[in-house]
């Protein structure tokens, strides 16, 4: 679930109240559509879409694109970046009043493009907007909610997926232990494939071939040509001496590729 809490703004100026509990505040679930279809095939599902808060508003659900600029995700309107699936999104209802307390279904359907190949994507957008009944009779300034939250939406077409789902390790980085800081590894990887990966690694230190400590470097999502960044951490203790990282990268399809690094500890 991923929940958001909101802003005010007053004539077009951000407002935020003393008062935390007046804050309007919104939460979806899943936050993330990961899926699995065949090109030409349409898809229906649901987010979760409720009202945490003591503040109503009315909810507006539309797709845009979403890419990346090699590593931070970027958004647009649909048609602005490749691989779009934003103009085949539709969610009902595509409008709605949500009340404090309140939830509400949203069905989402997707139509996969017959010569869609490899990875798809797009981001439904839930935004904020004042109810009905705080925006009527209203004179002078008025007190305006300002805000959305976005699902993210993969789509891999089942049957023209890349043949080989393995991220590309570009750079690996061993920092050794201090008096003040734990061990310290970061992977850098290239997606050099034609769909989405999340890659994760299983890091094995060693001692005269004898394993001394494991730890793994969670999974992060790369979008299609998209760089990124494993880092993970042991906060065990090494006496001095030359150690050997063995550090296995696994992307998402189960294939890995094993790297070592040497590291010495003074």
């Amino acid at each position: 679930m991923t929940r958001f809490v909101g802003a005010l703004a007053v004539a077009g100026a951000v407002f935020v109240p003393a008062l935390a509990s007046a804050l309007p505040e919104m939460a979806i679930s899943p936050a993330v559509l990961e899926l699995r279809a065949a090109p030409g095939q349409a898809i229906t599902t649901e987010i979760t879409v409720s009202n945490p808060g003591t503040v109503g508003y009315r909810v507006s659900v539309y797709a845009w694109d979403m890419w990346h600029d090699g590593r931070s995700r970027r958004y647009g309107p649909p048609g602005t970046f490749p691989r779009s699936i934003a103009q085949r999104v539709a969610g009902s209802p595509a409008s709605f009043a949500l009340a404090p307390g309140g939830k509400q279904q949203v069905q989402i359907t997707l139509d996969i493009p017959r010569e869609a190949q490899g990875g798809q994507y797009a981001v439904i957008f839930f935004e904020m907007a004042p109810g009905e009944e705080a925006a009527a009779g209203r004179q002078g300034p008025v007190l305006a909610i300002a805000g959305r939250i976005g699902a993210s939406v993969i789509v891999d077409t089942a049957t023209a997926g890349a043949s080989i789902k393995l991220g590309r390790v570009e750079g690996v980085t061993v920092q050794g232990p201090s008096s003040t800081a734990p061990l310290r590894v970061s992977t850098a990887l290239l997606n050099s494939t034609d769909t989405h990966l999340r890659p994760f690694a299983a890091a094995v230190i060693m001692k005269d071939r004898t394993p001394v400590g494991r730890f793994t470097l969670p999974s992060v999502l790369l979008l299609p040509g998209q760089r990124g960044v494993l880092e993970g951490s042991w906060s065990g203790t090494l006496r001095p001496g030359n150690y050997t990282l063995l550090l296995t990268v696994v992307s998402s399809e189960g294939q890995g590729e094993t790297l070592e690094r040497r590291f010495s500890v003074d």
